[in-house]
Order: structure tokens, then C-alpha cells, then sequence
């Protein structure tokens, strides 16, 4: 990994990744096409309604994660396949019934930068485009669990 140059800089390239291997011998694929990358959470809230008032507080649960993944629609090789992650896969992933739970990766691409893992199902699929322009995809992903932070190598 390179190391940064300047002591902060503003984090403008954060890469996806897919494990194509197994959670014993990963083998991280990046998602060379994406070019958006939304990712969040949200914490739920109740009201209590107490003698002094109402109160919101977290309802205590772990806060429910989600990212959203827009990409460059590639035709890959056979040969290619292995090496690079494609649409056809994620629709592939998507309508398997039942659907697998994968591993993903965001992260920067420098040593210290930001990393977040986590396990994942496809919650939608869409491609889109007109004709004689590039065509997209977009696909949101339901986060099962808590991402792992920590810090690129």
C-alpha cells in the first residue's frame, strides 16, 4: 500500500470489493467498474413517554447498515471472470434463491485509510442505460450485522 504524502487529504477514491474466496482464504476482487459508493446507518429510536415528558433513546438494538453501489455495465471475458467482478454476477447473486450471504470490503487505497467489512445480501438489482451510451447498474445491499472497522495495511 502506498502511504500518503500529505498529513489529511480529502478520502476521494474509496474501492469495493468482493470476496470471491472462502471466509477462511479470502481472495478480495475489486469492483473495478463502480464508480458510486452511498454507505450509512441508521439507529432506532422510541419515544417514552415519562411523567417529565417525552424522551427519544435508542431502542437498544444494533443500528441497522446499508450501502448502495452504482457501476459501469463490462462484459468480461471467460478467461477475465475470475479476476474481475461483473453485473452478470451481481444479478447471478441476486435472484439465487435462497440468496447467499457474501463478505464485502470498502476501502481506501492508502496505509491508515478507513476499512469496513461486512456480510451482506442483495436487497435490488437495476441496470439502466439508453442505447449507444453507457449503461449502469445500481444495486443496495442489506448489511447483516456490524461492519468491522479498522485500518488499511
Amino acid at each position: 500500500m502506498a502511504e500518503r504524502i500529505d498529513p489529511a487529504v480529502l478520502n476521494r477514491e474509496v474501492n469495493f470489493f468482493v470476496n470471491k474466496g472462502t471466509e477462511a482464504a479470502p481472495n478480495w476482487i475489486m469492483v473495478g467498474c463502480g464508480n458510486s459508493k452511498d454507505y450509512g446507518g441508521a439507529a432506532n429510536l422510541v419515544t417514552l413517554n415519562c411523567d417529565s415528558g417525552k424522551k427519544k433513546v435508542p431502542d437498544g438494538e444494533e443500528p441497522d447498515y446499508d450501502m448502495q453501489l452504482t457501476g459501469f455495465v463490462f462484459e468480461y471475458a471467460a478467461a477475465d471472470i475470475a479476476t474481475n467482478v461483473s453485473r452478470r454476477e451481481f444479478e447471478t447473486w441476486f435472484k439465487t434463491v435462497p440468496q447467499v450471504l457474501r463478505s464485502y470490503r470498502l476501502a481506501g487505497k492508502y496505509t491508515n485509510d478507513l476499512v469496513r467489512e461486512f456480510q451482506a445480501y442483495i436487497a435490488s438489482f437495476r441496470e439502466t442505460g439508453s442505447n449507444g451510451e453507457a449503461r449502469t447498474y445500481t444495486i443496495a445491499f442489506t448489511i447483516v450485522g456490524l461492519p468491522e472497522l479498522s485500518d488499511q495495511e
